[in-house]
């Protein structure tokens, strides 16, 4: 009797035992990800990291001096130890962006048609690799040498850093294959999952043109660097950019927690952090010169400036003014964001038409073979942003017959004339802006004088994360000095010229 009691025992436990793990299984969660939601949740998170205001992920649209601060402006000032910037940059490209990706390409090689074509599978196996080409490159170009050979697999708990130049040409590579596998009568990927270009033959059209366009900025990148191989990479690129009209953007929904990021950090978060710059600002109205910047003076407003800007609240007349760069400032004293960017579903510019004839005006000048002249895209350029923003031809006309705004008129360096244009273009974009004043040194942008770290200067790069001292301390010490240096101000590969 004693042994039935004891075997009737073990029963009882092995079977109670069981049942409190059935209780520990989540029934409801995912046992499967298909590759398509891998490749939607990436590209969310990457363009969050791009579109962001953030002062934890990304400070570019405070040190290309659109946003000045309110209450709390070392931010402005290049303090980016505080809020851990470089860290969160890199946890987020490489854990949630490009590991997902490369997990989507993955699932997507191995899973099931489901009513597709291979050619289709084929179009978004190319649309996740143009994608990743997209990230990588935002990675190189914000902190030079990085993991990247060795990365994303954890055989490489310590990856060495590979030599940033050599990446960017693999890249290229990798970019024109994706490009060739692309098949411009077929969709891509299904519905529902791309929020950028959609799932019509015309959104793998556009993924086309995007991939031109990108490859055209990264050729022009190397210029400093390897004129002969930036030649070859831009007149191969430039026949199939963005045309006329065409905007790629990221299409934000009205729900959580897909809204649009202007709309998160200016109106959700119940803050007042930012307002707009003096510098911004001056440079888009009449106004006196000041000694302190070298920008642009114009005569005949800029369209643009009411679609971009309030006027300061209560000013009658209305007023435009900016806040100072670096300085606290009290939010009701200076303009806002115009409430058209905060809309919850307002899409964000990722790339577009006046981008590519910014790049074809560069191309241009610097000698390539690319059709046009620079004067034609230049005025191409600056009339399709007036254009998208909201202005009219006429005022098109009016504000590019200034004799500052003129091509043949305008600063004397050709570098000069377009990196202000762009400058102005580009509004919300804040890494566009950053890879645009790193190449071509316009417009001119000081340090405010109070700035932080030593760094006294607008920095060019991010330092390395904190952690990669401690956790690959080796391959930390080997990358910092392959670059000439761990610092905010050290030059990158791309980026030789010094004024």
């Amino acid at each position: 009797m004693k042994k039935i009691l004891i075997f009737i025992s073990v029963i009882l436990a092995l079977s109670a035992c069981t049942k409190l793990e059935d209780l520990n299984k989540n029934v409801k969660d995912f046992t499967t990800v298909s590759g398509e939601s891998l490749y939607n949740g990436a590209t969310r998170q990457f363009m969050i990291q791009l579109s962001t205001e953030s002062v934890n992920l990304n400070l570019t649209l405070m040190w290309m001096q659109h946003f000045a601060n309110t209450t709390y402006p070392d931010e402005s000032r290049y303090d980016m130890t505080t809020r851990n910037v470089p860290v969160n940059t890199s946890n987020a490209m490489y854990r949630l962006v490009l590991s997902n990706y490369k997990e989507a390409a993955r699932v997507l090689q191995t899973q099931p048609l489901a009513g597709i074509s291979q050619i289709q599978r084929d179009n978004q196996l190319a649309i996740i690799e143009i994608m990743s080409v997209f990230a990588w490159s935002y990675i190189i170009e914000n902190f030079g040498d990085m993991p990247y050979s060795e990365a994303l697999d954890f055989s490489y708990p310590s990856p060495a850093y590979d030599d940033a130049l050599t990446v960017y040409k693999d890249l290229i590579d990798r970019l024109d294959a994706a490009k060739a596998q692309l098949d411009l009568t077929v969709g891509g990927m299904p519905e529902g999952y791309d929020n950028i270009c959609g799932s019509s033959p015309a959104g793998t059209v556009m993924w086309y043109k995007f991939a031109n366009t990108l490859k055209l900025r990264m050729g022009l990148m190397l210029y400093d660097v390897d004129a002969g191989y930036s030649k070859t990479v831009v007149e191969a690129a430039a026949p199939n950019v963005f045309d006329a009209g065409d905007v790629m953007t990221m299409n934000w929904l009205a729900e959580a927690p897909n809204e649009n990021q202007q709309f998160l950090d200016f109106v959700q978060s119940g803050r007042d952090d930012y307002v707009v710059t003096s510098n911004l600002i001056d440079a888009m109205q009449p106004s006196t010169p000041r000694p302190d910047t070298s920008i642009l003076i114009v005569t005949v407003t800029d369209p643009r400036l009411r679609f971009y800007a309030t006027p300061v609240v209560g000013s009658d007349p209305p007023v435009f003014l900016g806040g100072a760069q670096g300085q606290a400032n009290g939010y009701p004293s200076f303009s806002h964001v115009h409430p058209m960017h905060l809309e919850a579903d307002r899409p964000w510019i990722i790339s577009d038409y006046t981008e590519a004839e910014f790049l074809l005006a560069e191309a241009v000048e610097r000698g390539f073979s690319v059709g046009g002249t620079a004067e034609t895209h230049y005025n191409n350029a600056v009339e399709s942003s007036i254009l998208y923003w909201g202005g009219t031809p006429a005022e098109a006309d009016a504000y590019l017959a200034q004799p500052s705004v003129a091509y043949a008129t305008a600063f004397p360096s050709w570098k000069q004339k377009i990196g202000t244009q762009a400058w102005l273009a580009y509004w919300l974009r804040g890494n566009t802006l950053w890879n645009s004043y790193r190449r071509l040194d316009y417009p001119r942008l000081f340090a405010p004088p109070n700035y932080k770290q030593n760094i006294n200067k607008v920095p060019v790069r991010l330092f390395y994360p904190i952690a990669e001292q401690t956790l690959n301390p080796d391959n930390y010490e080997a990358a910092s000095t392959a670059i000439g240096g761990d610092s905010p101000l050290t030059r990158l590969f791309f980026d030789k010229e010094i004024y």
